[in-house]
């Protein structure tokens, strides 16, 4: 049973994460110029039910598979799981601002905008990768 929970932690893993990181280089090519916003929200838009079943599932499977909640590393993962949770709901209101600026190019936007959009998705990165460090260093200790 383990290793079929184990199976759908990583298969949600990469939904998760796979979509986020797709979504993400999709807005880089339009910080470059290569993309519209438009462009970006057409992907991103749909992109938010892979992301958060992903996440959904990396839950359910992560309890199931009963992580030991006394050792740092696996509370430092929960925090950081923590943290992806809230900033994704930061970031759907990141994306409902940048909806309004149809037509802006990512240079243009309102400085306040761009700042909260490059925090947001910088923040998310760091969670995301530093879990997934986490989750590897304990599944290997």
């Amino acid at each position: 049973m383990y290793k079929t929970f184990l199976f759908i932690h990583l298969i949600s893993l990469i939904v998760a994460y796979g979509t986020i990181v797709f979504v993400d280089f999709y807005g880089f090519f339009w910080a470059l110029g290569k993309r519209t916003n438009e462009q970006v929200m057409q992907v991103s838009s749909p992109a938010q039910i892979l992301i958060w079943s992903g996440l959904t599932g990396l839950v359910v499977s992560g309890i199931v598979l009963g992580p030991n909640l006394s050792r740092p590393l696996t509370q430092l993962k929960m925090v950081l799981v923590v943290i992806i949770f809230i900033n994704g709901i930061n970031l759907h209101f990141v994306q409902k601002a940048l909806k309004q600026n149809k037509g802006v190019s990512f240079q243009k936007l309102n400085k306040k905008l761009l700042f909260w959009s490059v925090a947001s998705l910088t923040l998310s990165q760091l969670a995301w990768l530093g879990a997934i460090i986490a989750g590897f260093i304990i599944t290997n200790s």
